[in-house]
C-alpha cells in the first residue's frame, strides 16, 4: 500500500532533524575530544618542560653539551614528544634532538623567546614545521636567566584520534537511523488505511454523494473521525435542502427592495436641488473673505520681504519655491529669483554634508518640525558658512505633504568662537597637542568600541628623562621648544589613527588604535625612543635628550580609562628605575607593589605623626686598644603591625614624599642628645672619646636649611661639634657639586666633620676628595667582604688605606664580620672598624650596658 502523502513529511522532518542532531553531536564531540586531548598535550608537554627545567637545572648552568643532549634525547621516547631544544639566555643553541638540523622557524622562536618571555611564565603556541602542525612549548630556566627549554609534541595524533572517533560515531548513527526509518515507515503504512478510506469518501462527499459512510470501529481518533462523518453527511444533506428553499426566499425579497431604491433615488435629487441653492449663497461670502485674505497676505508680504532671518518654502523633493531676500544675500544671491532659479537640488547642491539634509528629512517627516538644526553649506562664492534651521511641514486636508516653510539664520561667526573655546579646552596651547581630558574621551570611545567588536589598542604614557636640567640650564624657552620638537617627533612616529596628547610638563601619552597585535605597539614604543634620542636643534644649542615610557597592552578588564591611565604611569615610574631610556610594559605584579608602596607611604606619614622611629647605635672600634671610639646612628621604624621596619624599606619612599627631612631631623636631634649623654657620663672613664656619625639623605643638598638644622642640634644637646660626623654618598655630591660644596663648607665652619659612606661604589672619587672638605672615608662593605680571597679587593681596600694616609683622612672599614678581614685589615694598618663581628646595631640601653662594664 502506498503511504499518505501526510506522512511523507513528518517522515521527512524526522530524517532532518535526525540529520542535524548527527552533524551536531559530531561537531560537538570532535571538539570536546581535541580539547581536551589539546590541553592532555599541553599539561604533559609543561610537565616535561618543567622537569628538564628543574631536574637537569645544574647540567644547563654548566653548559656540558654532552650529557645535556644524552638526557633530552630520552624524552623522545615518550609518547607525542617530537623534538627538545635548550637554549642559553639569548636564544642560542646549547642542546637539540632535530636531525640533522635545527629548522628556521625553532631558531626564530628561540630567538624571540628569549626576547620576550617575561619571568617565568610560559609560552604555548601552534607551529607548522615542513607541513604538519606541532605544540610548541616554550619555559624559561631560573626566569630566563639560565637559558630556555622548548618542547614540540605533535599534533597529527589529536587529529588522527578525532577523525577515528568520528568516524565511528557516523557509522553508530547510521544504523541506528536505518532502524529508525524502517519501524517509521512500518507504522505509517499502518496508520494510512483507514485515512485513505476517509480521504475517498470525502470526495464523494464534494460532489453531493453521502452514501457509503466507511465503517471504521476502531476506538481512536480516526474511528470517531469516520463516526462524526457519518453523522455529519446526514446533517449536511438536510443543510443543502433548506438552503435551497432559501435562496428562493431571498431571491424575492430582492426585488422587493430594487423598488424601495427608486423611491429613495427621487427623494436624493430633491435634496441636492436645495444644496445647488445653499452654495451660491456659501460662494458670496467666500468673496468677501477673499478680499479680506488678499489685505493679510500684502501685510505679510511685507514682514516676509523685510525679514532679517531669511525665510523660503521648499518643496519636499529640494527645490524653493519661494524665499525672501535675505535668504537670497546669506546664500550669496542677488535676488529670491536668482536663488530660485539656480537651486533645483538644496541636498547636493547647498549641503557640504548630504547626510545632514538626510537628517533633516528624516526629523522634519517623523516629527513634524526641526528645531535649531545646524548644517554647514556652501554660499554661490563658495565660501563655507554655518546656519542654523527652523522648520515645519505644510499638509493639506487629506494628510499629503505640500512643502515645507521655515528660516535660515546665519551663525558662522558664533560657531568659529564656538569651536576656537573647544580648542582651547581640549587642546595644549603650547605643543597643539590634545590634552588630558580630549585624551580620556578618545580612550573611553576606543574602551567601548572594545566590547562591541574586535577591537586591540594600548596605551604609552612618556616622561622626557632629564627635562628640569635642561629647563633650568638653557631656559623655560628652550624647554618649551623641546616639549615642542618632542610633540612632532611623537606625531610622525604616530598614525593617523592614534592620538598623541600633553598633559602637561614633560608628560606626553599615546593611545594607539586599530593594532593588529601588541607588537605593533612594541615597534612604535621602540621609534618613538629612537627618534626622541637624535639630537635636536634649538635656538642654537644642539639638545639631548631620552623618555622613559609605560605600555598597557592588555586592555581587557579595565572600565575607567582613569585606571588604565593610572597602570600606564606605574609602568612608565618602573622603567624610570630600571635606567631611563626604555619602556616597561604594566603587569599586575606594578599594579600590587603600588598598592603595597600607597599602603606603606600610608603608614610612614602616620609614624612620622606619631615619632614610632628608634634610634639604633652600632659601635664603631678603636683597633688599638679594642675600646669602642664612637658610634653610627641608624634609624629603626617600629611598625604596630609589622614589627621593626629597616631603612632599606621605606628610606628611598621617604626620600620620595618628602617625609626624609623630618626622619633626618628627628634622627639628629635624638642622637646627638643621646650621645652627649654618653659622653658626660662616660667620657672621662672611657680610652677613647665618643664620636656621632650622623646618616644625611643626598636630599638635603638640593635645599639650603641642613646646616640650621645641625647648628640647632648642636646648641640644644650641647654636643661638641668636633665630635659628630656627617656622613654623605658620593651620589649625593655628584647631582649638584656646586650646592654640595658650598653646603659643606658651611658644616666645616660649625665645627663638624664630613664623612664619606659607602666609598668607592660612585664615581669621581679622587676628583671630590680633593676638591670637597672630607674628614673621614668609610670603605664600602662590598670591598671589605671579599678582602679574604679575593685579590682586587686587597689591592682597592690597600689603595685606599694609602689614599687617605696621604691625604690625612680618618678611614673606617665597615662591614667586618670574620676574624680573616680583621686580620687583614690590621695587617694594611686600619685603625677604624665597624661590623657584626664586635657589635650589631645597639639600641640605648645595650649601649649603656656595654658602656658601663667597659669601664669597670
Amino acid at each position: 500500500m502506498k503511504a499518505p502523502k501526510l506522512f511523507l513529511k513528518p517522515l521527512l522532518l524526522m530524517v532532518v532533524i535526525f540529520g542535524v542532531i548527527a552533524v551536531v553531536t559530531s561537531y560537538t564531540f570532535g571538539n570536546r575530544l581535541k580539547r581536551e586531548m589539546t590541553k592532555e598535550y599541553e599539561s604533559k608537554a609543561l610537565a616535561l618542560a618543567r622537569s628538564v627545567a628543574e631536574s637537569d637545572i645544574f647540567t644547563i648552568l654548566e653548559q656540558d653539551a654532552g650529557s645535556l643532549q644524552a638526557r633530552i634525547a630520552q624524552y623522545q621516547h615518550i609518547t607525542g614528544v617530537s623534538y627538545v631544544l635548550v637554549t642559553d639566555e639569548n636564544g642560542g643553541i646549547v642542546a637539540h634532538t632535530f636531525i640533522p638540523v635545527v629548522p628556521t622557524v625553532i631558531r626564530g622562536l628561540a630567538v624571540e623567546t628569549a626576547e620576550h618571555l617575561p619571568g617565568d611564565d610560559h609560552m604555548l603556541r601552534d607551529i607548522k614545521i615542513e607541513g604538519d602542525n606541532y605544540l610548541h612549548v616554550a619555559r624559561p630556566i631560573l626566569s630566563g636567566l639560565a637559558g630556555f627549554v622548548h618542547i614540540g609534541m605533535d599534533s597529527s595524533v589529536i587529529a588522527k584520534n578525532i577523525r577515528e572517533a568520528m568516524v565511528e560515531q557516523q557509522i553508530v548513527m547510521l544504523i541506528l537511523f536505518g532502524f529508525s526509518v524502517l519501524f517509521v515507515f512500518i507504522f505509517i503504512m499502518n496508520i494510512s488505511k483507514p485515512l485513505t478510506l476517509l480521504a475517498e469518501y470525502a470526495g464523494r462527499v464534494a460532489v453531493k454523494d453521502f452514501a457509503s459512510v466507511p465503517e471504521i470501529d476502531s476506538n481512536d481518533e480516526v474511528g470517531k473521525l469516520a463516526r462524526a462523518m457519518r453523522s455529519m453527511a446526514w446533517h449536511i444533506s438536510e443543510l443543502v435542502a433548506n438552503l435551497e428553499e432559501r435562496v428562493h426566499q431571498k431571491t424575492k425579497e430582492l426585488e422587493e427592495a430594487r423598488d424601495a431604491l427608486k423611491d429613495k433615488v427621487e427623494e436624493r435629487t430633491s435634496e441636492l436641488i436645495r444644496a445647488n441653492t445653499q452654495l451660491k449663497i456659501e460662494i458670496a461670502e467666500r468673496k468677501v473673505i477673499g478680499e479680506a485674505l488678499r489685505k493679510t497676505e500684502k501685510k505679510y508680504r511685507a514682514i516676509f520681504e523685510n525679514a532679517v532671518e531669511g525665510i523660503y518654502q521648499s518643496s519636499p523633493s529640494g527645490r524653493f519655491l519661494s524665499a525672501n531676500p535675505s535668504l537670497a544675500r546669506i546664500l550669496g544671491f542677488d535676488s529670491p529669483d536668482d536663488l530660485m532659479s539656480s537651486i533645483y537640488d538644496i541636498g547636493t547642491q547647498m549641503y557640504m554634508e548630504p547626510a545632514r539634509r538626510k537628517e533633516f528629512l528624516h526629523r522634519i517627516e517623523e516629527q513634524g518640525q526641526v528645531k535649531n538644526f545646524n548644517s554647514k553649506i556652501r554660499r554661490r562664492d563658495g565660501r563655507i558658512i554655518w546656519i542654523t534651521e527652523n522648520a515645519r511641514v505644510i499638509r493639506d486636508s487629506d494628510g499629503s505633504v505640500i512643502c515645507y516653510e521655515g528660516s535660515v539664520e546665519d551663525f558662522t561667526l558664533r560657531k568659529k568662537a564656538e569651536d576656537q573655546l573647544k580648542r582651547q579646552a581640549f587642546h595644549d596651547s603650547l605643543t597643539g597637542l590634545p590634552n588630558r581630558a580630549l585624551f580620556l574621551d578618545h580612550l573611553r570611545m576606543a574602551m567601548q568600541r572594545s566590547l562591541r567588536r574586535k577591537h586591540i589598542y594600548a596605551v604609552i604614557y612618556m616622561d622626557l628623562d632629564r627635562f628640569k636640567v635642561i629647563n633650568d640650564s638653557l631656559g623655560h624657552e628652550t624647554g618649551d621648544e623641546l616639549l615642542r620638537a618632542v610633540a612632532r617627533v611623537l606625531e610622525n612616529c604616530a598614525r593617523s589613527v592614534d592620538t598623541v596628547a600633553r598633559f602637561g610638563g614633560d608628560e606626553f601619552a599615546i593611545l594607539l588604535e586599530e593594532i593588529t597585535a601588541p607588537r605593533d605597539a612594541i615597534t612604535i614604543a621602540r621609534r618613538i625612543l629612537d627618534g626622541v634620542r637624535e639630537p635636536m636643534n634649538i635656538g642654537g644649542h644642539e639638545v639631548f635628550t631620552s623618555a622613559s615610557m609605560g605600555i598597557v597592552l592588555k586592555t581587557d578588564g579595565y572600565d575607567r580609562p582613569e585606571a588604565l591611565l593610572r597602570d600606564a604611569d606605574t609602568a612608565m615610574y618602573r622603567a624610570k628605575e630600571l635606567g631611563k631610556s626604555r619602556f616597561k610594559v604594566f603587569n599586575q605584579k606594578m599594579h600590587d607593589q603600588a598598592l603595597k608602596l600607597m599602603a606603606l607611604e600610608t603608614d610612614l606619614r602616620r609614624a612620622v605623626d606619631l615619632h614610632e622611629f628608634e634610634v639604633a647605635y652600632q659601635p664603631i672600634m678603636n683597633l688599638e686598644n679594642r675600646a669602642i671610639s664612637g658610634f653610627e646612628a641608624l634609624v629603626r621604624w617600629r611598625h604596630p603591625q609589622h614589627g621593626i621596619i629597616h631603612p632599606g624599606r621605606f628610606i628611598g619612599l621617604a626620600e620620595d614624599t618628602g617625609l626624609i627631612y623630618a626622619i633626618d631631623n628627628l634622627v639628629l636631634n635624638e642622637a646627638c642628645a643621646q650621645v652627649r649623654h654618653w659622653q658626660t657620663v662616660y667620657g672621662s672613664r672611657l680610652k677613647n672619646g665618643l664620636t656621632l656619625n650622623i646618616n644625611i639623605s643626598g636630599k638635603h643638598f638640593g635645599k639650603a636649611m641642613l646646616p640650621g638644622q645641625i647648628s640647632r642640634a648642636i646648641d640644644d644637646s650641647g654636643i661638641p661639634p668636633e665630635t659628630l660626623n656627617v656622613e654623605i654618598t658620593e651620589s649625593a655630591l655628584m647631582d649638584n657639586p656646586a650646592f654640595a660644596e658650598d653646603i659643606l663648607h658651611q658644616l666645616k665652619a660649625l665645627g663638624t666633620n664630613v664623612c664619606i659612606d659607602d666609598f668607592g661604589t660612585g664615581y669621581s672619587s679622587l676628583s671630590y676628595l680633593q676638591r670637597f672638605p672630607i674628614d673621614v672615608v668609610k670603605v664600602d662593605r662590598s670591598f671589605i667582604n671579599d678582602v679574604d680571597g679575593d685579590l682586587d679587593s686587597q689591592a682597592i681596600v690597600r689603595t685606599v688605606f694609602s689614599l687617605g694616609e696621604s691625604l690625612g683622612l680618618k678611614i673606617v672599614a665597615e662591614g667586618v664580620e670574620t676574624p680573616e678581614q680583621l686580620a687583614f685589615l690590621e695587617s694594611e694598618g686600619c685603625r677604624y672598624v665597624q661590623g657584626f663581628l664586635f657589635y650589631k646595631p645597639l639600641s640605648a640601653e645595650e649601649v649603656d650596658d656595654i658602656l658601663s662594664r667597659e669601664i669597670t
